[in-house]
């Protein structure tokens, strides 16, 4: 808590208590009497009642003994209050008998205790919940930052197997075209060589722009087009009315594509369509479902990776529809460059 908000809260509770113990002691009729050093006594009671929790709220904290949160709060305000009462009280006690201002009895005694224990009760307790109420916040705070420096490394780990995935496919490719067709496995090098390029730049990059990603997934659609003698067709279709300006997670559209693909047939004479519909603030890719005879082997490293860097970077989630006939993924989109 700010120092200066703290003194001026136990400053106002200590004006506030001085009066309403005058206006209990006053009689009716008769006006309230108090002396003007008495919120300052009040005050220096309460600062000790802070302290003390404090303190024994630190020692617990840095104690060795295994103590569960419970119980180490309790422990805390039982034994900061004992210190409390009987040591301000003895000192009060100690004052009165010095100046002998004071009749000192048993019932002096116990009604000094009481009030101490009280005052100790309030301002202790608040100030006890407000130390606990800090311990969640930063175990939650600090969780928090575990778990996405976590997210983080995940998202570092699946960014790594885009390369050899991507690279194994496309050589395959090229392989094979080198032999066929010379002229077109030149062309097939130089786009390859361009994504391949572009995978190189952005692959670290959390965000990357739209209109950058879709120049990609159009230039990968032409090696799948090659590879598959145009079994597939990719369709753009933009609801912004030509606005491209968010971001979106590198290399996304075409883990997405790659997805379709992997999990259903094309045709040449009925290509599979993929469907990019782009949103103010997401993107989907959806196709009619095809399935193919001869159901491939899925690790998910395509979806795991999207759904890891969606929460990571947006956190929100991938969204994913599948019905018997269609399959939809849909991902955030973000008018910044980077996200905190």
């Amino acid at each position: 808590m700010n120092k200066l908000i703290n003194i001026i809260i136990i400053s106002l509770f200590s004006i506030f208590m001085v009066l309403y113990s005058a206006l209990l002691q006053a009689k009716p009729g008769e006006a309230i009497q108090w002396h003007f050093d008495a919120p300052v006594w009040m005050a220096i009671q309460c600062f000790i009642a802070q302290w003390l929790t404090l303190r024994w709220f630190s020692f617990y904290q840095n104690s060795k003994h295994t103590l569960g949160n419970t119980q180490c709060y309790i422990r805390v305000f039982v034994f900061s209050n004992v210190s409390f009462t009987f040591a301000v009280a003895g000192l009060i006690v100690g004052l009165e008998f010095a100046i002998g201002i004071q009749t000192i009895n048993v019932a002096h005694i116990i009604s000094l205790l009481s009030m101490q224990f009280i005052l100790h009760t309030i301002v202790g307790g608040f100030t006890l919940a407000f130390k606990i109420f800090e311990d969640i916040k930063q175990q939650h705070s600090a969780l928090e930052q575990s778990e996405k420096a976590l997210l983080q490394s995940q998202v570092k780990t699946l960014q790594q197997h885009i390369d050899p995935h991507f690279l194994f496919n496309n050589l395959n490719v090229l392989s094979a075209l080198i032999q066929q067709d010379p002229d077109e496995a030149d062309e097939y090098l130089n786009t390859f060589s361009d994504i391949y390029r572009y995978i190189l730049q952005h692959k670290d990059h959390s965000l990357v722009p739209l209109e950058d990603e879709l120049i990609f997934a159009k230039n990968y659609m032409l090696l799948i087009s090659t590879r598959f003698e145009g079994a597939y067709v990719l369709e753009i279709m933009n609801k912004t009315g030509g606005d491209l300006c968010s971001y979106i997670l590198p290399c996304a559209l075409q883990l997405a594509i790659e997805n379709v693909i992997k999990h259903n047939q094309g045709d040449k004479l009925v290509p599979t369509k993929i469907e990019i519909t782009i949103d103010t603030d997401k993107i989907s890719i959806g196709n009619q479902i095809n399935k193919k005879n001869f159901k491939p082997e899925s690790t998910q490293l395509g979806l795991q990776n999207l759904r890891t860097r969606c929460v990571a970077i947006f956190n929100q989630p991938l969204e994913v529809e599948h019905t018997e006939q269609y399959f939809r993924l849909t991902l955030p989109l973000s008018v910044q460059k980077e996200l905190a």
